[in-house]
């Protein structure tokens, strides 16, 4: 899979450019439980399948990546990457030409002339300079870390403004004036540099898919060094056999038919290990049996969940032909027409 060849991640996913994060995480759920690495042992396909819709969802269930990949298209990465969605001097820059121009305007009247041709850019800005800027990034749980709680080693790159020209990307001269044709040789016209945020997050037990975990602080800096918060936005992976509806979780467990007719125990593999599940006698296809306290921890108070067996009766097909004659006797006393 080459990651840096576009992929429409709408199609990845099956939806459409306008479906809603209701729609995009339905789909996602579909496809990540078909192509799962443990629903599909050894096959590489699946694996680099389950990799590309990942990585659709991740883009997608982002509002902010999302607007740049459908804003820019295939170049979205190179925009987020070198910062110049928004940045009219983007193009230009790149060059770092030698010809220099100032602009002989007071502060305010630069301000205005930024903001009355583009848009208010600068306006943007300036704020960002001084008061540092929140970031975020996705991060992945397993449903079992998100039932038991977890601590992540994290190493993330933020943008902070750069110091040298406070995110303008120009140089200025001995008056202040900008000089709007030579590039800062700190950030290269870009505004931002690079820096590396490394530490440890640590994950509550029973955090939910979505939950957005700060980290204050650890954002992106202004020019005054003043940073903003680091949020670590949760994505709880699909586990393969379990489903989770609010801290209640469910599962199919496959029970034969003599236990379903008669009662009696079946094993019941949990988050926390196996349990012996109790079949009362006459037990239904469908019907859903409660193991008490083995759903999500609650988080703030709210009640733990539990876990819901949903019985799937199962019939053999190799019956011997003592065990035919068994049933068929069974059948003949309740009056079942059978072959």
């Amino acid at each position: 899979m080459d990651p840096h060849k576009y992929k429409d991640y709408y199609s990845i996913l099956g939806v459409s450019r306008t479906a809603d994060e209701k729609e995009i995480k339905s789909a996602y759920r579909k496809l990540a439980r078909k192509y799962h690495p443990d629903v599909n042992p050894g096959d590489k396909s699946a694996e680099e399948k389950f990799k590309e819709i990942s990585e659709a969802h991740e883009i997608l269930s982002d509002p902010h990546k999302r607007s740049q990949y459908d804003r820019f298209g295939e170049q979205w990465k190179m925009y987020s990457q070198a910062g110049a969605q928004g940045d009219p001097f983007a193009g230009a820059r790149a060059g770092a030409g030698t010809t220099s121009y100032t602009v002989n305007l007071g502060e305010e009247s630069l301000q205005d002339l930024f903001e009355s041709l583009f848009g208010g850019w600068n306006n943007r800005s300036e704020r960002a300079a001084k008061n540092g800027e929140d970031v975020e990034y996705g991060i992945e749980l397993t449903l079992e870390e998100a039932v038991n709680g977890t601590s992540k080693r994290y190493e993330v790159t933020v943008e902070d403004v750069c110091p040298r020209c406070g995110g303008s990307g120009t140089t200025r001269d001995q008056r202040g004036h900008y000089n709007m044709g030579t590039a800062c040789p700190e950030c290269r016209g870009h505004g931002r540099v690079r820096s590396t945020r490394r530490g440890e997050v640590t994950i509550p037990p029973g955090v939910t898919d979505g939950k957005r975990i700060r980290l204050a602080g650890q954002g992106a800096a202004g020019s005054s060094g003043k940073r903003g918060d680091l949020y670590f936005v949760v994505r709880i992976k699909p586990h393969p056999s379990i489903e989770r509806q609010g801290n209640d979780l469910y599962v199919d467990v496959s029970i034969p038919f003599t236990i379903a007719a008669l009662g009696g125990e079946v094993v019941v593999r949990t988050l926390t290990g196996e349990r012996t599940l109790q079949v009362p006698p006459g037990v239904q296809s469908g019907q859903k049996i409660r193991i008490s306290g083995q759903g999500m921890p609650g988080l703030k108070g709210h009640k733990v969940g539990d876990m819901y067996a949903r019985v799937r009766v199962t019939v053999p097909r190799d019956l011997s032909p003592r065990e035919r004659e068994l049933i068929g006797e069974v059948a003949k006393i309740r009056g079942d027409m059978v072959k």
